[in-house]
């Protein structure tokens, strides 16, 4: 039951960032003060890592900016929508405590997580390729 409890806290906090960080292109702003945060990767190297705009595409996406979102990062409006699904998903978990959950229920959660995952790594491969930018 634990594990439940921190993934919901976790992911009710990033849903919240979400809706009071706002995003664009060039960087993520709190109440119009840009945070300073970057990837480490990007500065370094000067490639993109396989986050690299997650943070901004989900920012937009709960603002509603959808086309944004796609293009900063191609997964991330699945992988918020994924973050959204773990709130009520937890919940209910932590509620039918100690019973199980349903085993199915937590067969299709698993499974989108490692194919949410899959597509990360796919889109970063298709990134290094040169065929997106």
């Amino acid at each position: 039951m634990l594990h439940h409890a921190i993934i919901l806290i976790v992911c009710a906090c990033v849903v919240a960032a979400a809706f009071v960080l706002d995003g664009d292109e060039a960087g993520v702003y709190f109440f119009g003060f840009e945070l300073p945060a970057r990837c480490p990767l990007h500065q370094t190297v000067g490639m993109k890592c396989s986050l690299c705009g997650l943070t901004r595409s989900i920012c937009l996406f709960a603002h509603g900016n959808f086309l944004e979102s796609f293009k900063l990062h191609a997964i991330g409006p699945a992988i918020f929508a994924f973050i959204v699904w773990q709130i009520p998903y937890r919940m209910w978990a932590i509620y039918i405590h100690p019973r199980q959950v349903n085993k199915k229920l937590v067969m299709v959660n698993s499974a989108v997580f490692v194919i949410l995952l899959a597509a990360v790594f796919v889109n970063w491969v298709i990134y290094l390729g040169g065929l997106v930018r």
